[in-house]
């Protein structure tokens, strides 16, 4: 039996989110009893208000819900993150290990942490990282998300429940709210604009994986039966800045401007082991932009 099949609800924090939305919704559609939470209600429905940083909302959260599996989403972003350092530890350090903390106490069986490339560092990899390339963070975000990790694997070999993280690429789709790169989000809104403005070179590589494809991978992770590591990636499609360009202007027929922006995308993402491992079949940035042409 799963553990999704198990007694007691599925805890989403940041449901309100990119990731929480398309989370929440594959699990509704399931069948799932899930209690969503964030800090405000966005758009989502039934939402239950808790902010992570609160010691007294956490405490209640598990004392009025029976939770049996939990994925954490929440966090400060990047961009955020380095704007406000203070506040970003508050929620993606402080938060989380209150989490951590009653979901040990309250008995619960799995933990799925969202965590990030960012781990790898910033900087571009000559080829694609894999879980054991080591972790080198070089900015406070991904330092923070390394921390969760290792505080989660350290309760997983306590035996407090079992841990995995998701490191996650950057993540593409509709609906994007909150992001200092907008692109992200239009190349798959249908709407009036005369272009869109991708701020890297054209050779910049990117590690890119669409927000559905998340949530099933996240799914994914808290219905197998057993893992055989506490991390994974995400199976990402890495493309040439100029590649993505011509896919989207070919498939939404509007000027892609590539100008101004960074030679370097970042560290490149090796998903092989969550493909190998849960037999994932990743849709790519194509496909998905073939699906909004009809939304």
């Amino acid at each position: 039996m799963s553990s999704a099949e198990d007694a007691g609800s599925v805890l989403v924090t940041g449901a309100c989110g990119h990731v929480g939305h398309a989370v929440s919704d594959i699990l509704r559609s399931t069948g799932r009893q899930i209690v969503p939470i964030d800090v405000d209600g966005g758009f989502t429905r039934d939402v239950v208000l808790c902010d992570l940083t609160s010691r007294n909302e956490v405490e209640r959260l598990f004392h009025t819900h029976s939770i049996r599996t939990v994925i954490h989403l929440a966090g400060v972003l990047p961009s955020a993150f380095q704007s406000d350092p203070l506040r970003g530890a508050d929620v993606n350090l402080v938060g989380s290990l209150a989490l951590l903390r009653q979901a040990a106490n309250a008995g619960v069986k799995r933990f799925v942490f969202a965590s990030s490339m960012s781990v790898y560092g910033s900087s571009a990899t000559l080829r694609p990282l894999t879980e054991d390339d080591p972790a080198a963070p070089d900015e406070p975000y991904g330092a923070a998300k390394r921390a969760i990790e290792l505080i989660g694997e350290s309760l997983r070999n306590r035996m407090a429940f079992q841990f995995v993280a998701l490191r996650i690429a950057r993540v593409v789709g509709p609906g994007i709210r909150k992001t200092s790169s907008p692109w992200r989000s239009q190349i798959f809104e249908l709407s009036r604009q005369a272009s869109i403005h991708i701020p890297f070179s054209p050779e910049a590589r990117l590690s890119l994986v669409h927000v559905i494809e998340v949530a099933r991978m996240i799914v994914t992770l808290i219905d197998s039966a057993r893992m055989s590591s506490t991390i994974y990636n995400t199976p990402a499609e890495t493309l040439k800045a100029q590649k993505l360009k011509q896919i989207v202007e070919e498939s939404r027929g509007i000027f892609v401007e590539l100008t101004g922006g960074a030679s370097e995308g970042g560290p490149t993402c090796d998903g092989g082991r969550f493909t190998r491992e849960f037999g994932f079949k990743l849709r790519g940035i194509r496909d998905h932009l073939s699906d909004s042409k009809g939304h």
